[in-house]
């Protein structure tokens, strides 16, 4: 093993880390913004505020929605720092063992414990990461829901006024 194929695996896990439900992330970015922008048109155009039922549900839903896009930023920032994070050990390996030039050939044993470090510190980031996920995931579900229920609750609403407008001038 070459300090070469070191650094070429400590790019590998570089843009494993960056990479690591990236997409995920930015599309529930997208998704969670998207809702929230959909309440405030539903609110705005549909549910006048100033007649609609469950106030506090709907900002509970947008609290915990925000709370989720919250969390998965941080996810985002964390992976980015994780990965700095795994180029850092992978360097000061390479000055503390004075191994400056790419055809230096690492010893089993050296390639061992670097590989050791930068899979631990991979793995124990990954279940952080795992971790904030899901926070977000669950925060997003439990907000979708209230989101729900308020303009199920708000429809049906409406709905009724609707009727009762329709109904008196059907029967005048």
């Amino acid at each position: 093993m070459t300090v070469k194929q070191l650094k070429d695996y400590k790019g590998e896990l570089y843009n494993a880390m960056c990479r690591d439900l990236t997409e995920f992330e930015k599309n529930f970015l997208f998704i969670s913004t998207g809702i929230v922008a959909f309440s405030i048109t539903f609110i705005k155009d549909i549910a006048k505020a100033e007649s609609s039922n469950g106030l506090l549900i709907l900002f509970s839903a947008w609290i915990l929605i925000i709370g989720s896009i919250s969390l998965m930023m941080y996810a985002f920032l964390k992976s980015a720092w994780d990965s700095d994070d795994l180029w850092k050990v992978a360097d000061v390996y390479m000055v503390t063992n004075d191994m400056y030039l790419d055809e230096t050939v690492l010893t089993p044993d050296q390639w061992k414990s670097i590989k050791k470090e930068l899979n631990d510190r991979l793995y124990a980031s990954k279940k952080r990461l795992k971790k904030i996920r899901s926070a977000a995931v669950i925060l997003f579900i439990i907000g979708l829901i209230s989101l729900a229920v308020y303009v199920g609750n708000n429809l049906v609403n409406e709905n009724k006024e609707f009727n009762k407008k329709h109904l008196s001038l059907i029967i005048k």
